[in-house]
């Protein structure tokens, strides 16, 4: 019975992996994800998380997006599936291009879609918004900050912050009412 109840709650994200706040935020703009495949990202969130082609079923969406503003946006990559999600949201990873490929600056454990990028930053990076539920907690808007060159990977243990104080930019704000890409 507990496996048959680990395995519907972790459906139920998958399914509906956005059940964040129902609230519109007054001060924050929506971007929809890109609708390209792109294999470099692929072969990435797959060896991270440990991923095969055609045996696990995944979806995905991303949004290039410049954190630290050097003029070469990084790639928040937000996954959702039986294998990387669970009662609290799904794994998400934001990767760093350096010579001409991506690299693995975070890997996010309870995501839920949309992400949102800050207009304030922290040494030199953009903050991130994420809203965290499920598990047991009770809903809440945590701010992420980059530290010691990367992000808190889990968004629950992080400081609040309150709906009126979020501005900035939402992205992967399409999931799941948009399918995202088929891994």
């Amino acid at each position: 019975m507990k496996y048959f109840l680990v395995i519907l709650s972790c459906l139920v994200v998958f399914l509906f992996p956005q059940s964040g706040s129902s609230q519109t935020l007054k001060d924050v703009t929506y971007m929809t994800s890109e609708t390209e495949k792109n294999q470099q990202i692929e072969e990435i969130f797959s060896r991270v998380f440990q991923l095969k082609k055609g045996e696990d079923t995944i979806r995905y969406w991303y949004n290039k997006v410049d954190l630290n503003e050097d003029g070469v946006p990084e790639v928040f990559v937000y996954l959702s599936g039986p294998m990387v999600c669970g009662t609290g949201g799904c794994s998400a990873i934001l990767l760093e291009k350096k010579d001409n490929r991506y690299q693995v600056k975070t890997k996010f454990s309870l995501v839920r879609s949309p992400v949102i990028v800050s207009n304030e930053k922290t040494n030199g990076w953009k903050n991130l918004v994420m809203y965290v539920a499920g598990g047991g907690m009770k809903g809440a808007y945590k701010q992420l900050t980059y530290q010691d060159g990367t992000y808190p990977s889990n968004p629950s243990v992080q400081p609040d912050i309150k709906q009126e104080n979020i501005k900035g930019t939402a992205i992967i704000s399409d999931a799941p009412e948009k399918n995202g890409i088929d891994f």
